[in-house]
């Protein structure tokens, strides 16, 4: 089998690029821009990319994921929220994270569309269940984490820990 790398090149519509990306499972692909503040969907014939204004203004999308409705997540580092757009009613909703300066870097939504996310400002790893709005904060036995990406399978939660030079893994019944 050969396998070739092919690059799409495609405008940023704003002029400043993507910085976390994800798909969903109904197809598409997403992208947050740190530094234009929005989400864009790519169209995967075109390699267009349409803006998706979140409705805090400058909140500083960093990172994306979708859960099992193709509901796009959004880590806001600038406001320290998470928000939730969904493509099938354009609506969003979002959520400001709990602590005194939350800085929401990663976020990842597992099987269960739990979603989770991490808290510079508090070095914790913070759990929001839609159903409910509730948060939980695990604050992580190493201080100082620096927890910038998010995986999981069924029943885990891994954390590579960029500044301590570790992986954590949160699981149930562990």
């Amino acid at each position: 089998m050969k396998i070739e790398a092919n690059t799409v090149p495609f405008e940023a519509p704003l002029g400043r690029g993507p910085y976390g990306i994800c798909t969903a499972p109904d197809g598409s692909v997403w992208y947050a821009s740190l530094a234009g503040s929005h989400i864009a969907r790519i169209d995967i014939k075109t390699g267009k990319a349409t803006v998706v204004e979140p409705p805090t203004r400058d909140q500083g999308a960093r990172r994306v994921w979708a859960d099992s409705k193709s509901r796009v997540w959004v880590s806001e580092w600038n406001s320290g929220q998470v928000s939730v757009h969904d493509p099938k009613t354009n609506q969003w909703k979002q959520w400001k994270l709990p602590g005194k300066n939350p800085q929401t870097y990663a976020v990842f939504v597992d099987d269960k569309d739990l979603v989770w996310l991490t808290d510079f400002g508090a070095d914790a790893i913070v759990r929001f269940d839609p159903t409910t709005e509730q948060f939980t904060t695990f604050t992580l036995p190493t201080g100082g984490t620096k927890v910038r990406q998010i995986l999981g399978r069924p029943g885990e939660v891994w954390l590579p820990e960029s500044a301590t030079d570790k992986i954590a893994v949160m699981c149930e019944g562990c």
